[in-house]
């Protein structure tokens, strides 16, 4: 199956964006020189058994790609063979993603491995709301093997590993909750409340397990989490054009200097010229 790509670089006046369509199809919202906006949904039926969802993300160095999922995901009953749904995330340096992700349903008989890896550059940062959900209404849920992990310049930012089946609830993982709900923060510190957990590296995850996804209380947490990136990605974005305005200034003021001791080199030859 194509992979699925969405990847955003620098460019005046709009950021240049390079989307492929997969089984998620990527449509592009707003952009702007180092900013885009895309939407995501998916391309046809998912997800069937046996199939090889790939979605590859790349943010370009002081880029911010904000991606909203359009309609979520199901994974149907499996025949014999495990769906896989394989994301690989690039963040570049002073680069920002937000990704608000909608629910991911595991409907009972269904086989999911889920692999989610993240690479950020110095200073990138990431912020993305996961919900996975048990079953669809009236049922138990099937099984998901789901794996993230994170790094950066230092090492890992975040290694998990979840197994889950809808027959057989872990007491000490998620007892009898259908609903796993969570913002994860990476590469930067959140404004964290007490429950949520603080990573040592810079970072924080916010959760809840529940019976149903409208009983979740992590919208707050993704509003203030989102507004609380987009001042840093502003930031970032100030300084990168402070520096890139002195960068032109000085080749500027390079060609002056240039121009000018030709000029004197001229006058001096014509000077000497006379006076022969």
């Amino acid at each position: 199956m194509t992979a699925t790509r969405i990847a955003v670089t620098r460019a005046e006046p709009r950021s240049h964006v390079d989307v492929a369509v997969g089984a998620l199809a990527p449509r592009i919202v707003d952009r702007g020189p180092a900013h885009a906006h895309v939407a995501i949904a998916a391309a046809g039926m998912l997800l069937l058994s046996g199939d090889r969802v790939r979605i590859d993300v790349d943010v370009g160095d002081g880029c911010t790609l904000e991606i909203d999922d359009v309609g979520g995901t199901v994974a149907y009953p499996s025949i014999g063979e495990a769906a896989t749904w394989t994301l690989d995330i690039r963040v570049g340096e002073d680069a920002t993603l937000l990704w608000h992700g909608l629910p991911f349903v595991i409907a009972t008989d269904a086989d999911v491995r889920r692999r989610t890896t993240i690479r950020c550059a110095a200073g990138g940062a990431v912020l993305l709301r996961e919900t996975l959900v048990l079953g669809r209404h009236g049922e138990a849920g099937g099984r998901l093997h789901s794996q993230l992990t994170a790094t950066d310049t230092a090492g890992d930012l975040l290694v998990e590993h979840l197994v889950l089946d809808g027959d057989d609830p872990v007491p000490g993982v998620r007892g009898t909750h259908r609903v796993l709900d969570a913002v994860i923060a990476l590469g930067w510190r959140p404004p964290a409340r007490p429950r949520d957990l603080v990573l040592e590296a810079p970072g924080a995850v916010a959760r809840f397990l529940g019976a149903a996804g409208h009983e979740s209380p992590l919208d707050g947490a993704w509003r203030e989490w989102r507004d609380a990136i987009r001042t840093r990605g502003d930031a970032v974005g100030a300084r990168d054009d402070a520096v890139r305005a002195r960068d032109v200034v000085r080749t500027r003021g390079g060609a002056v200097g240039l121009r000018d001791d030709a000029a004197r080199t001229h006058d001096a030859v014509s000077t000497r010229g006379g006076a022969a």
